[in-house]
C-alpha cells in the first residue's frame, strides 16, 4: 500500500476531508459514530486490494456541521455527490454502524451507483428492541455495548488527550445527535430496502449488545440478493475487534466469490 493521501474535496459549497490509499477497484469506506479521521487497521488491510476512499462525514474529524444536515438521508445525498465528484464508477460501498445507515440510504436513492454493498452492523432501520441510549452514558458505560474485547476500545482514544480532543469529541457527539438522537432510524427505510439493486453483504458480531444479530437476519431477508455473516467473539465494533476477518470477507465478496 502506498502513502495515505489527505486531501480536501469541494462538493457543492462544502469541503470534504478525505483520506485515500491503495490501488485497485474503488472502495468507499463510511465511518461510524466513532473513528472518523483515523486510518484504522481495516482501512490498511482493504487498501492492499482496493483504492480506499474514507471521507469524514459533516461534523466529524474537526469538520463543520452545516445547517443542511438534518438527517442521515441528507448525508447520504451529500455522499452521492462526493462519489460523482470523485468520478468513482460503481464502487464497493462499506458502511459501519452509523455509516451503514448512510450507505443503505445511498443504495436506496441511487442503486445504479453502488457496485457492491457491505453493511457492518448498520443502524438506520427500526429494531425490534430499542437501542441502548449511549447519549446518557459515560464512555466506560458505553464500551460493553460496543465491544466484546474491551481493550480494543483503546484504538479510538485520542493520541494526544487534552482540550482539543475533548472539544472534538463533543463536536462529534453533536453530529451524531443531529442524525440519531430523536430516533436512530428512518421509519420509511425498511419498506424501501427492496429498492437496493446491488449484491449486499451484512457483517455482524455475535456478541453485539447494541444491535442484536437477529436484526441482521431480518435485513438479509428484506434486502434482495443479501446475506448475513456473523463473526464469532466480536461486538458491535466488529470492524475494530476483528479487522482481518472483516477485511477477508469483504475481499471475497467484492470478487464475487462468495
Amino acid at each position: 500500500m502506498g502513502k495515505i493521501q489527505k486531501t480536501s474535496v469541494r462538493v457543492g459549497d462544502y469541503e470534504v476531508s478525505l483520506q485515500s490509499a491503495g490501488s485497485g477497484p474503488p472502495l468507499l469506506l463510511l465511518h461510524g459514530a466513532a473513528g472518523a479521521g483515523l486510518w484504522l487497521e481495516l482501512n490498511e488491510l482493504l487498501a492492499e486490494r482496493f483504492t480506499v476512499f474514507a471521507p469524514a462525514q459533516p461534523g466529524f474529524a474537526g469538520t463543520p456541521l452545516p445547517s443542511w444536515v438534518r438527517g442521515a438521508d441528507d448525508v447520504a445525498l451529500h455522499t452521492i455527490d462526493l462519489v460523482r465528484t470523485l468520478g468513482l464508477a460503481r464502487p464497493v460501498v462499506v458502511g459501519m454502524s452509523l455509516g451503514g445507515w448512510i450507505a443503505t440510504e445511498m443504495a436506496v436513492f441511487r442503486p445504479e451507483m453502488v457496485g457492491r454493498l457491505v453493511l457492518v452492523s448498520p443502524i438506520g432501520v427500526k429494531t425490534a428492541q430499542p437501542l441502548p441510549d449511549l447519549f446518557i452514558m459515560e464512555p466506560p458505560e458505553a464500551v460493553p455495548y460496543l465491544f466484546a474485547d474491551f481493550s480494543k476500545a483503546m484504538v479510538l482514544m485520542p493520541a494526544e488527550p487534552g482540550p482539543d480532543a475533548i472539544v472534538r469529541m463533543w463536536e462529534e457527539q453533536a453530529a451524531v445527535a443531529r442524525l440519531a438522537w430523536h430516533r436512530p432510524y428512518n421509519p420509511s427505510l425498511r419498506r424501501r430496502l427492496h429498492m437496493i439493486g446491488s449484491p449486499t453483504l451484512l457483517i455482524w458480531g455475535s456478541e453485539d449488545r447494541m444491535v442484536a444479530p437477529a436484526h441482521g437476519e431480518m435485513l438479509a431477508r428484506e434486502i434482495p440478493n443479501a446475506r448475513l455473516e456473523v463473526v464469532a467473539g466480536a461486538g458491535h465494533a466488529v470492524a475494530i475487534e476483528k479487522p482481518e476477518v472483516v477485511a477477508a470477507k469483504i475481499v471475497v465478496f467484492a470478487r464475487g466469490e462468495g
